[in-house]
């Protein structure tokens, strides 16, 4: 069976789940399908490493990465400013969905046996060992549970999402990424080549000078040498790498560039993470009157400059500067005093984590001068 007929059964069977899923995520139909078929085209161009007897498992994973990631559309929801404030739309309160009202007014033995089996991913049989109650028990009050919250999605629209697009797209992603791929070890054979007849020839056998650094591979590659050779790392300070990115180092993800590394030393540790992107329009919002003289903008070089400092009465301290290039590149920067990065969403900071340090390892100013730095555009 091919990867085309496999891959389009697989979205016949459970796009309509994920669809109701990631409507409980987000609470928009049109914002579902959206996040479904992202993580659909993601499923089809790894489909060929995903394990068939945890296809289930592995969807619901990354259909929940791809909500997350498009609620937060980089560190944080960003607000625009604008001169007047919107007419409010007139909407049904009645239609709303609160997932969290639905689930308290069932009663406590459902609620705990819906939240288990549903919410947590547990067997019967783990939920009936956990509560203390029989398998039969758990199978009842699921069903109950289920039928009480079923009246959610009565209004459900019909999907528009398509098994077809769904191929097409991802089709023609995965033939983007084995020619990136193709060209890249080309290159590399290309330079291995050259760099193995530089080395075998006589004048280099005699010379002693330092030979020039090796073309750029790619534009990851390039914006992290721009970084590195930058020294932004003070002086008894160790950038040590963050789950699932390797320290100061870009890799591309979900159209942006990112980078990311855990900076310790004797004080504790600091988590920053580094974002780029494409977004002409984006201008800074202005400062609120709470944050008070934590906020400033200003233009440095001609690019405009957001920076801030985020306080939350344990002790957690973050810098954030956003910084907005006139080619379109717009840059967020974060420095905390956190020492712990999200496990599953690559140079995220763990907010729910305790402050590792008194303070950030890098301040307003650092984070001022990696967002200006000349060539760090997208």
């Amino acid at each position: 069976m091919d990867r085309d007929r496999e891959f389009g059964e697989f979205v016949d069977a459970r796009a309509l789940v994920m669809r109701r899923t990631a409507y409980l995520l987000c609470g928009d139909w049109h914002r579902a399908e959206d996040i479904v078929q992202q993580a659909l085209i993601k499923m089809y161009v790894a489909w060929s490493r995903v394990r068939k007897d945890s296809v289930d498992a592995y969807a619901r994973k990354v259909l929940v990465r791809t909500a997350i990631d498009e609620t937060r559309r980089g560190f944080f929801q960003r607000e625009r400013i604008v001169d007047t404030v919107p007419e409010s739309a007139v909407v049904d309160t009645t239609a709303d969905l609160d997932l969290r009202e639905a689930l308290s007014a069932l009663p406590a033995g459902q609620r705990a046996v819906v939240v288990l089996r549903y919410w947590e991913d547990l067997s019967i049989t783990e939920t009936a060992r956990i509560l203390g109650r029989t398998e039969g028990t758990v199978k009842s009050q699921a069903a109950k549970g289920l039928a009480a919250l079923r009246h959610l999605l009565e209004d459900e629209p019909v999907s528009r999402i398509h098994t077809s697009e769904v191929i097409r797209k991802g089709r023609t992603k995965l033939v983007r990424r084995r020619t990136a791929i193709a060209g890249a070890l080309a290159f590399v054979l290309l330079a291995g080549f050259g760099t193995a007849g530089y080395l075998a020839s006589p004048e280099k056998a005699s010379s002693n000078q330092v030979s020039e650094a090796a073309p750029v591979l790619d534009e990851n590659a390039r914006l992290t040498s721009t970084l590195r050779n930058a020294g932004i790392v003070p002086p008894g300070v160790k950038a040590e790498d963050a789950p699932g990115a390797k320290a100061l180092q870009f890799f591309e993800r979900d159209g942006k560039r990112q980078a990311a590394a855990l900076l310790v030393d004797a004080q504790g540790s600091s988590a920053l993470t580094i974002l780029l992107h494409r977004d002409p329009g984006a201008k800074a919002p202005a400062c609120l009157p709470e944050e008070g003289a934590d906020c400033r903008i200003e233009n440095v070089d001609g690019i405009e400059v957001r920076s801030s400092l985020l306080r939350r009465e344990d002790g957690l301290l973050a810098h954030d500067v956003r910084a907005y290039r006139p080619d379109g590149t717009y840059i967020e920067i974060r420095s905390t005093n956190l020492g712990a990065f999200v496990p599953d969403v690559p140079g995220l900071s763990d907010w729910n984590s305790a402050p590792s340090r008194p303070a950030p390892v890098l301040g307003r100013d650092a984070l001022i001068k990696i967002a200006t730095l000349p060539g760090l555009t997208f």
